[in-house]
């Protein structure tokens, strides 16, 4: 399996102004074609340590692939900076020059003088031709490794990736090998608390499980390697059953899937209508749920103190039907206390959570009382 890596060059985003979101997109592109991602990393617009950084990539891997700084202004130095590289000269090629030409006369535009620079590329590079805008990108072969150079606007690096760079490596390191990824998703566990449940398998070379947490919610990403697209989803599949057998119901999405998505699917396919009387919530947890599950009863009630029995002796709900309480009060400036209630048919939970409101967004109490009101459709069917 070939491997990889992605230099990002800008200043601007060593300086935090401009966000790399260029890496991310060629990460999912490489990972979806079976070539293995070693490492990413940023440099500011400096001739030499770009260079720098370009030989020791290519010490490392097969692929090195570079975005920004193909721009026509003077801190502009990729050009330079590969060319250096490979220790060779930059060449004038009046063909890109004539493709600026007619890219700017295609918008009834002048070039600058300064725009020329775009037309120097090193030596032994192939150009690739960029269609939507000034900067050409360009490649270089050597010793069975290459080097791709790609402008840094959003837009023309991906066109440029999907449409080009993409068919240019799968030709060059021919494989059917891929690598595929799953993220399920959990929340209310707490990291240590997943991590001890599936620890084992973060120790497996193939497929991998790392885990990642923000605001209660603990995600564990599978990766798995193989020889073909259908093989590495059956490892993905494989290790995901043995994560559900320990883990069961507190998983509750994969991928893209969302804590509201699937609260409001669970409710519908099970029949169930939620009544939601929430304090100190400025409406948050009914906003996410839709209103076709909802009753008509269901109340935002910002009084500062809600029925206290409401939420120490709370009446079973009838068949079919949840009642959800929940009170948010922030008692000091760093801490809100987050009281709910949900009774069923069944029974009726209490719980009771702190969290500082400086760290953690709305989206926390939120989560808490969706959370809850998934459980309990679970519970009760």
């Amino acid at each position: 399996m070939a491997s990889s890596e992605i230099i990002a060059i800008g200043s601007e985003l060593l300086l935090g102004e401009t966000q790399d979101t260029n890496t991310a997109h060629i990460l999912k592109k490489l990972r979806e074609i079976g070539i293995d991602i070693y490492r990413t990393q940023i440099i500011g617009d400096n001739v030499q340590r770009i260079a720098n950084a370009i030989c020791e990539s290519l010490s490392r891997v097969d692929v090195v692939i570079t975005t920004g700084g193909l721009g026509p202004t003077i801190d502009d130095a990729t050009r330079e900076a590969v060319a250096a590289a490979f220790d060779t000269e930059l060449n004038y090629s009046e063909e890109l020059w004539q493709d600026i030409l007619r890219f700017f006369n295609d918008r009834e535009r002048e070039p600058s003088e300064n725009n020329k620079r775009q037309a120097y590329l090193p030596m032994s590079a192939t150009p690739i031709h960029n269609a939507i805008g000034t900067a050409p990108a360009f490649y270089i072969e050597k010793d069975d490794k290459i080097l791709i150079a790609l402008p840094g606007v959003p837009i023309e690096m991906k066109y440029l990736v999907d449409d080009f760079v993409i068919e240019i490596l799968r030709e060059k390191f021919q494989s059917e090998e891929t690598i595929a990824v799953r993220t399920l998703h959990t929340f209310g566990l707490g990291e240590s608390v997943v991590d001890e449940a599936v620890s084992d398998f973060e120790t497996w070379a193939n497929p991998t499980l790392g885990l990642s947490a923000k605001e209660g919610i603990t995600d564990l990403r599978m990766t798995a390697k193989g020889m073909s697209r259908i093989d590495a989803l059956v490892k993905l599949d494989d290790l995901e059953h043995k994560i559900r057998s320990r883990l069961g119901k507190h998983i509750y999405g994969v991928d893209a899937e969302t804590l509201p998505e699937v609260v409001n699917r669970v409710v519908r396919e099970n029949n169930v209508l939620v009544t939601v009387h929430e304090y100190g919530t400025k409406g948050q947890i009914a906003s996410h749920l839709g209103i076709d599950i909802l009753k008509p009863s269901s109340t935002v009630n910002e009084a500062a103190f809600p029925d206290e029995k409401k939420f120490a002796e709370p009446a079973l709900a009838p068949v079919d039907q949840i009642v959800l309480y929940v009170w948010v009060n922030c008692v000091e400036e760093s801490l809100c206390k987050v009281q709910l209630t949900c009774a069923t048919s069944k029974t009726s939970k209490q719980l009771t959570r702190f969290f500082n409101p400086n760290l953690f967004s709305e989206e926390y109490y939120v989560f808490i009382a969706l959370e809850t009101l998934r459980m309990a459709v679970l519970d009760e069917v």
